[in-house]
């Protein structure tokens, strides 16, 4: 069986199939982008993932690229902000959900128009 690489971190993708189907799919371990095997322009151009002979020998754990210092940093930073994110949209939700429906456009209209045909008050 071939085995596909990623062209962004260069390590060897795991692949899965679902029971029955014949197309396979290949995620890379690092930066988990997935591709699947039906769309076969994107191993011929090389856009992500291309083919590699059977590989001569497994990655040692030890051969592994390891995400910096830095990127544990910011996954944390990107996690913290979208746990933020949605408890800021679930919120919005029950706040809306609280306050009365719009006024319709008419009502609005007739609103204005009763307010500018109101005279001036005099002291």
């Amino acid at each position: 069986m071939e085995s596909v690489e990623c062209t962004h971190c260069q390590v060897t993708m795991t692949s899965w199939a679902s029971g029955g189907s014949p197309v396979r799919y290949f995620q890379c371990p690092l930066c988990a982008r997935t591709y699947a095997s039906q769309y076969d322009e994107v191993f011929r151009a090389r856009a992500g993932a291309r083919r590699v002979g059977v590989p001569t020998r497994q990655a040692a754990p030890a051969s592994l690229p390891m995400a910096s210092l830095e990127d544990r940093r910011w996954a944390t930073v990107r996690a913290r902000a979208a746990r933020w994110f949605s408890r800021l949209e679930t919120e919005e939700r029950l706040v809306a959900r609280a306050l009365p429906p719009a006024p319709q456009a008419q009502a609005l209209e007739a609103r204005r128009d009763v307010a500018a045909v109101r005279p001036a008050r005099t002291r």
